[in-house]
């Protein structure tokens, strides 16, 4: 298993070193919670393991959390990124739809992001417990999903 996580790691090394551009500052940070909003109801199992999130030369964010399924079963989760304007509003996107994922037992879950424009000052990540009536909500506080 380490052997896998090993070639894994050197592919992306030698996959990501090639995208780079020249005048990009690769400043990595890492938040505390003001970035990512958690369902309560994940507390128990869910942790955020680690959020690292920069903006590009071009103006344009990346932003990359890991979190961490601590129980012995599967469970799902929804999520979506809301990138915010410089004057507090949510940018609606064809990517604003929350996604179901599957994080597998004791392993970790990876959510990655590139805001969709350069006008984007800022960014939350929410998370949150799916329920057997969620493809049924088509209401403004719930949002519909997407698989």
């Amino acid at each position: 298993m380490k052997k896998i996580y090993l070639i894994i790691t050197i592919i992306s090394v030698m996959l990501f070193s090639g995208c780079a551009q020249k005048e990009v500052k690769v400043e990595p940070k890492i938040s505390d919670d003001s970035h990512i909003v958690i369902d309560k109801a994940l507390d128990s199992w869910l942790k955020l393991e680690k959020l690292n999130y920069f903006q590009k030369s071009d103006g344009f964010w990346v932003v990359q959390a890991r979190f961490k399924n601590t129980t012995y079963m599967n469970r799902n989760v929804a999520y979506k990124i809301d990138w915010i304007d410089k004057n507090g509003f949510i940018v609606k996107t064809i990517l604003s739809k929350w996604k179901m994922a599957t994080v597998e037992e004791n392993r970790d879950f990876t959510i990655n992001g590139v805001s969709p424009s350069n006008q984007i000052k800022d960014f939350v990540i929410r998370v949150q417990d799916t329920s057997r009536d969620d493809e049924q909500r088509k209401d403004s506080s719930h949002y519909e999903y997407q698989n």
